[in-house]
C-alpha cells in the first residue's frame, strides 16, 4: 500500500515541476476532493497536487497545500514523501525571492534524501540548490550542481529532469554571456520537444524565452521576438503565470533595445500584472524598473517615480543585508555539519584500525600461548614465535605508515574546503602528534637517542603548523564578521589595500544582483609597502564604496548612452583603483572613463543633497558624507575631471 501511495505522490510532484500549472477548473476540482477525503493517504495525494498546481499562479496558496501535505507525511511517516514536499516548498520561496528559507528547505530535504537512500529527490533537491546560486549570480557553483543534476538523471532514465537540467545550463552559459554555448545546449532541449511533442520533456514556456535569450545574445532579433511569443502562447494554455510574466518581460526589455517604447510599455505592463496576481517578487521589480526607465525617458515623472518606488520596495523584499547574514549562517551551519561528519568519519576508521591492531596482538598470544605449552616442539616453537614477532611488527609499520599517508590525503582533499581548510589542518597535525608521541615514548624505552631526537623536531614542526593554521582561521572569521559589525569609532591598524579590494569587488557584486546586464572592467594598482593605517575600517569602506559605486553608475550611463547613439562603438566601461605612499601620506585613487563632471557644478558635488542623478536614484548624501569622514580622519578628498573623458577622486589620508 505504501509503494502505491508513494508512486501516486511523485507522480504528483514530479509533474507539477515539468508542467507548471494545471487549469482553473482541475483546481477547484482537487480542493474539492481534498476537502471532501477522509483517508490520510487521498488527502496527501490531492494537497501535493494543489502545492505544485498552484506554484506558479498562487504562491500563498501553494505554500497553504505543502504545508498540510508535510504535515500528513510526516505523521504517516511517509519520508519519501517528506523530503519531496519540503525539495517543492523550497522551490516555491525561491520563486518568492526567499532565498535563505529557500536553501535550508533544500539542505533539509537532502538530508532525507540521502538518508534513505532516495536519489529521484536527490536530482531534484541538486536542481534546487543549483537555481539558488543562479539567483545569487554564482554561475560556476550553479552549472556544478546542473551538471550533477543532469547526471542523476540520465542514470535514472528520467528524460524529463534531464532536459530541463540541459536548459538550465544553457540559461547559465547565457547569464555568462556565451552565446555558442547557450544556444547548443537550448537547441538539443527544442529538438527533443520536436521529436516528441506529444511527450512533457521540460517546461514549454521556459524553454521558449530561453531560446528567445540565446538568440538575442547572438543578434538574431527577429528569432528572438518569435520565441518569446510562442512562450506567452504555451504559458497561457498551461495556467503558467510566471513564465506569462517572464515572456512579457523579455519582450519588453527587447523593444525598449529596438527603440519601441510604446510597445515596451504595454509588454511591460502586461508583465507586472501578471506578477502581482502571484507575488512574483522578482517579476514586479524587473517590470516596475523597466516602467520607470520607460517613462523617465518620456519625461513622465510622475510615472517614473511611481514605478521607480514599486521597484525599490520589491529589490529591498528580495535582498538586503540581513538575508545575506541569513544566507551566510545557513551556508556556514552546513560547512560545520560536513566537517563534524568527516571527523565522525576519520573517529571511525580509527578505530576500525585499533580493532586490527588487537587482533593481531590476540593472534600473538594465542600463537604463543601453543608454543609455551609444546615442550617437545621447543625449536619449532622459537621459530614461529620469531617469525611472529617480526610479521607483528611489520604490519605495525604498515598500520603507522597507512595512517600517515590517510592523514596527508585528507589534509590535501581538504585544502578547497573554504573555512574548514584550516581547522583540517590542526585536527590532522594534533592527530600526527599523537601518533609521534607514542613513538617518542617507544623510542626513549629503546634509548634511541637519534630518533628521539628526530620525532621531537617532527612535533615541533607540526605544533607551528598547528599554531599557523590557527591564526589563520581565526583571521578568516573575522574578516567573515566584519561586514556585519557596525562601526565602532574607533581607529585601528587596517590593511588599506585589502580594505580597497574588498570593498571594490563589494560594489560590483551589489550592482551585478540589481542588474545583471551591468559589466564593467575592473583594475587595480596597491602600493604593496603601505602595509596597514590607524583608520576606522568602516567608515573609509563606506567612502570608497560610495565613490566606486558612483564610478560604476557613470559608466554604465555612458555605455547605454553610446549605444542609444550608436556612438563610441569601441567604448568598453573602466573603473580602476589604487593605493600609493607620498611621504608621511596614503593616497587612495578611483578613476573611471565615464563622461566627466561638468565644471559649473564641481564646487558643489560635495555639498549636502546635490546630485546629478535622476529623482529616486540618488540622495546626494552620499559624497558629502564621504567629505566628512575623511576630513575627520585628518584628511583630504579631491577631484579631477574632464568632460567626455572621465573622473579621478583622489583621497588622501594621513599615514599613521
Amino acid at each position: 500500500m505504501r509503494k502505491i501511495v508513494f508512486g501516486m505522490l511523485f507522480f504528483c510532484l514530479l509533474t507539477s515541476k515539468i508542467n507548471g500549472q494545471i487549469g482553473a477548473q482541475r483546481i477547484e476540482e482537487l480542493r474539492y476532493l481534498f476537502n471532501t477525503s477522509t483517508s490520510d493517504s487521498s488527502k496527501l495525494k490531492y494537497a501535493s497536487s494543489l502545492a505544485g498546481g498552484l506554484r506558479f499562479s498562487n504562491v500563498d496558496s501553494s505554500l497553504y497545500y505543502n504545508d498540510l501535505a508535510i504535515a500528513i507525511a510526516d505523521r504517516q511517516n511517509f519520508l519519501n514523501a517528506k523530503a519531496g514536499l519540503i525539495n517543492l516548498k523550497g522551490a516555491t520561496l525561491l520563486e518568492a525571492g526567499k532565498i535563505p528559507e529557500s536553501l535550508q528547505l533544500q539542505y533539509e530535504a537532502m538530508d532525507i534524501a540521502e538518508r534513505i537512500k532516495d536519489s529521484i529527490v536527490m536530482a531534484y533537491v541538486l536542481n534546487s540548490i543549483g537555481n539558488i546560486y543562479m539567483e545569487m549570480d554564482d554561475y560556476y557553483r550553479a552549472n556544478e550542481y546542473y551538471f550533477i543534476s543532469r547526471d542523476l538523471a540520465k542514470q535514472l532514465n528520467n528524460t524529463s529532469h534531464y532536459y530541463n537540467e540541459i536548459s538550465n545550463i544553457g540559461n547559465v552559459y547565457e547569464l555568462m554571456r556565451k552565446p555558442d554555448s547557450a544556444l547548443y545546449y537550448q537547441q538539443l532541449v527544442y529538438d527533443a520537444t520536436l521529436k516528441a511533442p506529444g511527450k512533457v520533456i521540460t517546461v514549454r514556456p521556459e524553454m521558449m524565452f530561453r531560446m528567445g535569450n540565446a538568440f538575442r545574445l547572438n543578434g538574431e532579433t527577429d528569432k528572438a521576438l518569435l520565441f518569446y511569443r510562442k512562450g506567452i502562447d504555451e504559458a497561457l494554455l498551461s495556467n503558467d503565470l510566471r513564465n506569462l510574466t517572464m515572456n512579457n518581460l523579455f519582450i519588453a526589455s527587447l523593444y525598449d533595445e529596438m527603440n519601441l517604447a510604446d510597445s515596451s510599455i504595454i509588454y511591460a505592463y502586461s508583465a507586472l500584472s501578471i506578477a502581482k496576481k502571484i507575488s512574483f517578487r522578482k517579476g514586479m521589480y524587473d517590470a516596475s524598473f523597466l516602467l520607470s526607465k520607460l517613462y523617465r525617458d518620456r519625461t513622465d515623472y510622475d510615472s517614473a517615480y511611481k514605478y521607480l518606488v514599486i521597484s525599490n520596495v520589491e529589490r529591498d523584499s528580495v535582498s538586503g543585508a540581513r538575508k545575506l547574514r541569513d544566507l551566510q549562517k545557513i551556508v556556514l551551519k552546513e560547512k560545520e555539519k560536513e566537517r563534524i561528519d568527516e571527523a565522525e568519519r576519520i573517529e571511525s576508521k580509527n578505530k576500525q584500525r585499533q580493532l586490527t591492531l588487537f587482533a593481531a596482538l590476540g593472534i600473538f598470544f594465542i600463537v604463543a600461548g601453543i608454543l609455551y605449552t609444546n615442550n617437545r616442539q621447543k625449536q619449532k616453537a622459537n621459530k614461529v614465535l620469531e617469525t611472529t614477532l617480526t610479521n607483528l611488527k611489520s604490519t605495525q609499520s604498515q598500520l603507522i605508515q597507512s595512517e600517515k599517508m590517510a592523514s596527508l590525503g585528507e589534509l590535501t582533499a581538504g585544502i578547497a574546503h573554504e573555512i574548514l581548510n584550516p581547522l583540517n589542518f590542526v585536527n590532522n597535525f594534533s592527530e600526527v602528534n599523537k601518533e609521534l608521541i607514542s613513538e617518542l615514548v617507544e623510542e626513549v624505552g629503546k634509548g634511541n637517542t637519534e630518533e628521539v631526537i628526530a620525532l621531537a623536531n617532527d612535533i615541533k614542526e607540526n605544533e607551528e603548523k598547528i599554531n599557523h593554521h590557527g591564526k589563520r582561521a581565526d583571521a578568516i572569521v573575522k574578516g567573515m564578521l566584519q561586514h556585519s559589525q557596525s562601526s565602532s569609532g574607533q581607529k585601528e591598524s587596517t590593511d588599506i589595500n585589502k580594505l580597497a579590494d574588498e570593498y571594490f569587488r563589494l560594489a560590483y557584486h551589489g550592482l551585478r544582483a540589481k542588474d545583471k546586464s551591468f559589466n564593467a572592467i575592473m583594475k587595480t594598482d596597491f602600493d604593496e609597502s603601505i602595509k596597514n593605517i590607524n583608520i576606522i575600517p568602516q567608515d573609509i569602506g563606506r567612502v570608497i564604496l560610495n565613490l566606486i559605486t558612483n564610478a560604476f553608475y557613470t559608466v554604465d550611463e555612458k555605455k547605454k548612452r553610446c549605444q542609444a547613439e550608436l556612438v563610441e562603438a569601441d567604448y568598453e566601461p573602466t573603473v580602476s583603483i589604487s593605493t600609493k605612499k607620498i611621504n608621511n601620506k596614503v593616497e587612495i585613487k578611483v578613476t573611471d572613463n565615464g563622461s566627466g563632471i561638468p565644471q559649473n557644478i564641481i564646487d558643489k558635488i560635495f555639498q549636502p543633497f546635490f546630485t546629478t542623478k535622476p529623482t529616486g536614484q540618488g540622495t546626494g548624501l552620499g559624497l558629502s558624507m564621504s567629505y566628512d569622514i575623511v576630513r575627520a580622519h585628518g584628511g583630504e578628498i579631491k577631484v579631477e575631471t574632464k568632460q567626455g573623458t572621465g573622473t579621478i577622486f583622489n583621497i588622501e589620508l594621513p599615514f599613521n
